[in-house]
């Protein structure tokens, strides 16, 4: 084993301050026990995200609601014991300074990450687009997990097409960080089954959870000096999908598909809540389901 693996890992994780992207970093910082790690956050909202409705109220859902309300009732508590801790919650059990960037490619990121010097940078869920003054630092390399299967489905709300697309599962590819966008060498594919049952919002969560651990075998080949085997995309395949505009989402709500479930939703956020406080959240997260309920399709259960 190499005198890297001796000492851990400089490790620099991005991800987004919002829902999934707090319970992508609970799994993340659970294997890096060892390793030095630094957290930058992206809360990147774009302009349709205020335009359309359903997008407007994913955006609510996802970040609005338990950002702004629900984890500071968990911060006040102290109570760092349930499975999933908040982003504060995470700094204090992990040490680990977690800061949110606006621009990551900018004098103050480039500043910060040259500071922090990582050996590898994993992305997930970040928003944010790198460049090759932040990419090319990290000697391991840069790394993101994205929420679907290359080359088919690059670009935004992978699940949400996927699922559309009527596919029976939904990829999620570790690959390589390079000048395109989602055009890196693929390391690997991880793959959950569509649950129709289940919403949009919890395939989005749960589809990031097989990319990671493809970095988490990366990242043990990387201790030991084996380099991963990265393969050329074939361009040929590529399709890159924007955000969705109504009348997607109208095609969504025709096949029986879901955006948001009260059930599943609330499943997800008691994972981080103190038993305390779950009568108070229940009635927070019941209360979003009236509000939100008939564009987000809850009404065809």
């Amino acid at each position: 084993m190499t005198s890297q693996a001796k000492k851990g890992l400089r490790i620099l994780v991005c991800t987004k301050r919002d829902l999934a992207g707090a319970m992508v970093l609970n799994q993340v910082l659970a294997h890096l026990a060892g390793d030095q790690v630094m957290v930058l956050l992206s809360d990147k909202t774009r302009p349709v995200e205020n335009a359309v409705p359903e997008l407007a109220e994913i955006k609510f859902l996802e970040r609005d609601l338990p950002i702004d309300t629900i984890f500071p009732l968990i911060d006040a508590t102290g109570d760092d014991t349930c499975h999933h801790a908040t982003f504060d919650g995470l700094a204090r059990r992990y040490g680990i300074p977690i800061q949110v960037v606006a621009d990551i490619n900018g004098p103050e990121g480039e500043s910060l990450v040259r500071a922090f010097a990582p050996d590898i940078i994993l992305s997930a869920r970040f928003s944010l687009i790198f460049k090759p003054n932040i990419f090319e630092i990290p000697p391991l390399g840069t790394y993101n997990v994205h929420p679907g299967a290359l080359p088919r489905y690059a670009g935004l709300f992978a699940p949400f097409r996927c699922m559309l697309d009527g596919a029976k599962r939904i990829g999620c590819t570790l690959h390589q960080v390079d000048r395109g966008i989602d055009t890196g060498p693929i390391a690997g594919i991880g793959w959950i089954d569509i649950d129709p049952a289940r919403s949009l919002l919890w395939h989005v969560t749960q589809t990031y959870r097989p990319g990671l651990e493809l970095f988490f075998q990366v990242l043990d080949g990387l201790r030991e000096g084996r380099q991963p085997v990265l393969t050329q995309q074939d361009r040929s395949q590529r399709a890159y999908g924007s955000l969705p505009g109504a009348d997607s989402f109208k095609d969504f709500a025709a096949k029986g598909l879901r955006i948001y479930d009260p059930a599943d939703y609330l499943e997800e956020l008691r994972s981080f809540v103190p038993e305390a406080l779950h009568a108070r959240i229940d009635h927070l997260a019941h209360t979003a389901a009236k509000g939100v309920g008939a564009s987000c399709c809850c009404g065809h259960a």
